[in-house]
């Protein structure tokens, strides 16, 4: 195998390795796992979450690609306890089709362009036969010395109709499974290298006044989002209090979507929520079908 590489580097010129370089050493190393027969390696069995005893984090075992493995290696980031920040707690890896992926900034603006589109909202105007009261003719058609109307629901009248109202109108569209999976990937990307990803060991039972508290400790953040792999169970109460303060947003990972990662300075994640997304990914490119790209590695 390393014969193998370093005859296919001879042919590349020196400098940044073409694509096609790229691929032609990617058919070489499937053909050389098909000759020696390797078996994949199995994931271990998934560690729920919720029965992770006080102070131990488990590590999974990451399927990567031979061929992507010297360029995608799996990325390491520190778990931080949510009481106390500056107290580390381990050392986990995180997955790198997830965290470890080219940050396209074409696929991020078009993710964060079709859920703009999908949730956009219009205001309906009423027409002058869709508002509802009498048809009654307010004042005589002559004698009076005025001009012609008929009823209180013409447009000259104030809370009359609207001739030619706006309709409302479904700007959304089906958007590529691969090109979502690529845009959401690439900000989870960005996110953990620009140093704006948190890990913390759990956020289950979190209150408003831990999460402004933690707020506080960070400098020069002006909105935090909370992301939780667990159930928060938060009351009317709380939900009304953490509308009221723009500065902290709570998301389960059911409920967090591209444009909530990218708005905020800061994100906080705890261990669950990291892992269901990464499975999120990983079950949404199985089911569609998407291979690894050439393109998406860091060359």
């Amino acid at each position: 195998m390393l014969q193998l590489c370093r005859a296919l580097l001879r042919r590349v010129p020196a400098g940044r390795p073409t694509v096609g370089a790229v691929r032609c050493f990617t058919e070489a190393a499937h053909s050389v796992e098909k000759d020696q027969h390797t078996e994949p390696e199995e994931l271990e069995p998934t560690v729920d979450p919720c029965n992770l005893e006080e102070g131990t984090f488990h590590t999974r075992t990451l399927v990567v690609h031979e061929a992507f493995r010297k360029f995608r290696p799996p990325r390491e980031a520190w778990i931080y306890q949510f009481s106390n920040p500056e107290q580390k707690r381990g050392l986990i890896e995180l997955h790198p089709d997830v965290f470890a992926v080219n940050p396209r900034i074409d696929k991020i603006h078009e993710v964060l362009i079709w859920q703009d589109l999908c949730t956009r909202k219009e205001v309906i105007e009423y027409m002058r036969s869709e508002l509802p009261g009498s048809g009654r003719k307010l004042r005589p058609q002559k004698g009076l010395g005025k001009a012609r109307i008929k009823d209180k629901r013409a447009p000259q009248f104030k809370f009359g109709g609207v001739p030619l109202g706006q309709r409302p109108r479904d700007y959304g569209y089906d958007i590529d499974p691969t090109d979502l999976v690529t845009g959401f990937s690439a900000i989870c990307t960005t996110k953990l290298a620009q140093g704006t990803l948190i890990i913390v060991d759990t956020l289950r039972g979190v209150s408003v006044p831990q999460m402004f508290d933690y707020k506080d400790t960070l400098s020069g953040v002006d909105s935090v989002l909370f992301v939780t792999g667990y159930n928060p169970g938060l009351t009317s109460g709380q939900n009304t209090e953490i509308c009221f303060h723009p500065g902290i947003d709570l998301l389960t990972t059911e409920m967090v979507h591209p444009l909530a990662l990218v708005k905020h300075n800061m994100v906080i994640m705890d261990y669950a929520a990291v892992r269901q997304l990464e499975q999120w990914v990983l079950d949404l490119k199985g089911e569609h079908g998407i291979e690894e790209r050439v393109e998406n590695s860091p060359l």
